[in-house]
């Protein structure tokens, strides 16, 4: 019964956090404005105009398998995003959702998907069968086998095929690695699995190791952070999973200032913003939380790119509530302190 409860605790924890690798976005190395200009909008969830870039990007260069791991991403990405699944909310350390119903995926999307990455495996793979060595077919291998294992643990919530796929991520970059140290994004993947496997509690981390899983939560986060610092491929990817694990760990304050960069970075994702004002409402900066909401709403009454979308009356009410409860703690506190 112990082991039974061991597995399930790995088949569902274990998975939840050594799928954010999945979040990865390789950039392909293809023509500088194409790369860009599909990381951008990628990044400010302009999803249509992404993957009208990484199929461009496909066109001219057909045998780039990073290309493939470009549109899959879009494409996935875009479908989690309809789905509401992209708020780190979604993958705080509760780990609720996991409990939640299964969500309605767009099978036609998901044909896309899946298509798009037998492309890139077979681009991939017919490089590696020509060098062995081949660095980038092998880290384009590694984020098809993520993307899938996301859409699997996201979506189907089919966990042992997400560990699996998730494994087989995992193996890609250990390959790499050894291959070169140097390459530094291939320690997204690795980081986030140190991460998952240091976090299991005694008993079931003793389990895991019988299976050869072993971890070391510093290390994990410490890897993320460093491809979030160096990376080529996937820095921007590391920075986003850097808010989650700092959410995870209860640092709301240093996750805000992560996306305070991205923000910087991609002002026309509202997405980040909002997960801003709710890293003050966890920090119980309450203050904080309503500047941010309400910079919000200005921006999407001034009708500013990317703010079509943005839901006007959910913060509202979020702003509502905030104020009433600041009221009601200066309503408590001694004159002298309010007057300050």
């Amino acid at each position: 019964m112990a082991v039974a409860a061991g597995l399930s605790y790995i088949q569902r924890v274990g998975a939840a956090l050594i799928l954010l690798a999945g979040l990865a976005v390789t950039l392909a190395a293809a023509p500088a404005d194409l790369r860009h200009s599909g990381q951008d909008h990628f990044f400010n969830l302009e999803y249509d105009d992404a993957i009208r870039d990484f199929n461009r990007l496909i066109e001219q260069n057909p045998d780039d398998p990073l290309a493939y791991s470009n549109l899959a991403a879009a494409q996935l990405f875009q479908e989690l995003y309809r789905l509401g699944k992209l708020e780190s909310s979604a993958l705080r350390g509760d780990n609720q959702f996991l409990q939640q119903e299964k969500p309605q995926p767009d099978p036609a999307v998901k044909a896309r998907f899946y298509e798009t990455l037998a492309r890139g495996r077979r681009v991939g793979e017919t490089l590696l069968a020509r060098n062995p060595r081949h660095e980038l077919a092998i880290y384009a291998l590694a984020n098809d086998y993520a993307l899938e294992a996301n859409y699997e643990f996201m979506v189907d919530k089919a966990w042992f095929s997400a560990l699996r796929n998730g494994s087989k991520a995992r193996d890609y970059c250990e390959r790499l690695r050894k291959l070169n140290p140097g390459f530094i994004d291939a320690y997204l993947v690795l980081g986030v699995n140190d991460y998952v496997v240091g976090s299991l509690p005694l008993p079931v981390k003793l389990l895991a190791s019988l299976g050869g899983f072993r971890g070391s939560k510093s290390r994990g986060e410490e890897y993320v952070a460093r491809v979030a610092r160096e990376g080529n491929y996937a820095r921007d990817d590391a920075r986003v999973l850097m808010v989650v694990l700092h959410r995870r760990e209860k640092r709301p304050l240093e996750a805000a200032r992560q996306l305070e960069d991205l923000i910087r970075d991609f002002p026309r994702n509202f997405a980040f913003s909002l997960e801003l004002g709710s890293m003050y409402m966890d920090a119980g900066r309450n203050d904080l939380a309503v500047t941010v909401f309400r910079g919000l709403l200005d921006k999407a009454a001034q009708n500013a790119p990317g703010y079509q979308r943005f839901p006007r009356d959910v913060v509202r009410r979020k702003i509502e509530k905030l104020e009433a409860d600041l009221r009601t703690r200066a309503g408590g506190l001694p004159a002298s302190v309010r007057n300050d």
